[in-house]
């Protein structure tokens, strides 16, 4: 009895450090799969360009790109989607050093993937018809103008969780090199958000900085798993 009464603690030990680093494991390569689907889908809008904004041309424009616009809509919800164990790994890892920063960026995270999902499905109907309902000119206005705000609004969402999240990682000791590379992927969601003043090929490279962080972190998520394999051991 008192043998089992020492194994228990034990046991729930290794079972909790198990559970631990199947979540960072997870989270760091659905974080590294996200970056590189964001990094896609960023390319796939550099081949489809900006939208026309003379009435009467929306139509036949997305006509001739239904091709790239349904590969963008798979990416970006499977990037989205990739995003949710990210961020749960992300908060249990931070949130014992800096809880109120680990919460902020997060919080925001969780928030911008459900905004991802929402604009994916209004964007879905460009190619995607429902019931055959055949797209109008209003309709496929509508729905890139939906689409392009929620864009713009994740960016600068991204941006704010992106500058919390390397704040807590700098507080949790993961060094000042990854929360430079956060400060500056959160600039490049910030100036990202706006492709109708800069254009789509320079919010490709703002992606580009900003998949670079996603590889960091999702790496350093990795190593973690490994190291609490090691502690428990």
């Amino acid at each position: 009895m008192a043998i089992d009464e020492r194994v228990r603690p034990r046991k729930a030990l290794i079972v909790g450090a198990s559970a631990t680093e199947r979540l960072f494991k997870v989270g760091g390569a659905s974080l590294i799969l996200s970056g590189v689907l964001f990094l896609s889908k960023a390319f796939l809008e550099v081949l489809v360009g900006a939208p026309p904004s003379r009435a009467g041309e929306m139509l036949g424009w997305v006509a001739t790109r239904r091709v790239p616009f349904a590969f963008i809509s798979e990416t970006l919800f499977v990037a989205a989607v990739a995003l949710i164990p990210a961020v749960a790994a992300l908060y249990a890892r931070l949130a014992r050093a800096d809880r109120v920063n680990a919460v902020v960026g997060c919080g925001i995270f969780a928030v911008a993937i459900a905004v991802l999902v929402v604009i994916d499905v209004v964007h879905g109907r460009l190619v995607y018809p429902e019931y055959r309902i055949e797209n109008s000119e209003e309709i496929a206005r509508f729905a890139l103008t939906v689409y392009y705000g929620g864009l713009h609004a994740v960016g600068i969402m991204f941006g704010i969780a992106t500058v919390a999240l390397s704040v807590a990682m700098l507080r949790a000791g993961w060094g000042r090199g990854i929360a430079a590379l956060g400060l500056a992927a959160a600039s490049c969601h910030v100036v990202g958000a706006y492709p109708w003043i800069i254009g789509t090929s320079a919010v490709l490279l703002c992606e580009a900085v900003s998949a670079a962080w996603f590889l960091a972190v999702g790496l350093r998520l990795r190593r973690a798993a490994f190291r609490s394999r090691r502690s428990v051991a």
